[in-house]
């Protein structure tokens, strides 16, 4: 296959079948751009040797990314099904690494996010089984999330706890350092909690949050103005 060949399979079909397939995972992006580097045999394979990503403002499941730059290597796709119009699929998972930013702004918009919602109240009962204290005592609650304020590797997050038993309603804060433990897991330190008796007047432990196998960070700034990751992940097409 000449290099003319070879540009034009992944200019007229690879290029638009990965910025398809990423514009089918998220929500909305503004701006979407797409490197490949691939050999001439590899091409025919459907073997891609590195794909480059930027992007600007993009909602995924509602977490909103100020900008994301990410990059993977060894890339097999479909490549007959693509050039048949078929939709991209990875025949394997694959490692993407990179940094993205989120500004404070979007965090506190994410809050409308179930996936971020869920991360909280799993962190939140996590937080209270380290405490030795049940954590089925949130099951008693209806949660809502209202802000979430960043200083310099600190954040502070705000809500409110309804109690369903006897309609009471108390505010909700929890402030926590934050920083890598190690590459996949997340340490909180100085934890104060407000809002939930069981937790009053008491010093909190540190916890340390495991976020699995799959998840590798070498970098997480937290600043008031922004939060700033680097790090890896696997996608599974």
């Amino acid at each position: 296959m000449n290099i003319k060949k070879k540009s034009e399979i992944i200019s007229s079909f690879i290029t638009p079948a990965i910025k398809l397939w990423i514009r089918t995972q998220v929500e909305s992006i503004t701006k979407l751009d797409v490197t490949i580097d691939a050999g001439d045999k590899q091409i025919l394979t459907g073997k891609i040797n590195q794909v480059n990503l930027q992007a600007k403002e993009a909602n995924y499941r509602g977490i909103f990314l100020n900008y994301a730059s990410v990059a993977t290597e060894k890339i097999a796709i479909n490549l007959g099904g693509i050039l048949r119009g078929k939709p991209l699929k990875l025949l394997h998972p694959i490692f993407v690494s990179g940094n993205i930013i989120i500004t404070a702004s979007e965090l506190s918009k994410s809050l409308d996010s179930s996936l971020l919602q869920d991360g909280l109240q799993d962190m939140l009962k996590i937080l209270l089984n380290n405490e030795d204290v049940s954590p089925e005592i949130i099951n008693q609650y209806h949660i809502e999330w209202h802000n979430i304020t960043m200083e310099t590797q600190r954040i502070i997050i705000e809500g409110s706890l309804l109690n369903i038993v006897n309609n009471t309603r108390e505010n909700l804060v929890i402030t926590s350092n934050l920083n890598i433990e190690k590459e996949n897991q997340l340490l909180l330190t100085n934890l104060q909690i407000e809002g939930i008796k069981e937790l009053s007047n008491r010093a909190i432990n540190d916890l340390t949050i495991d976020l699995g196998n799959d998840v590798s960070l070498s970098e997480l700034t937290i600043s008031s103005q922004e939060l700033h990751c680097i790090g890896t992940v696997k996608v599974v097409s």
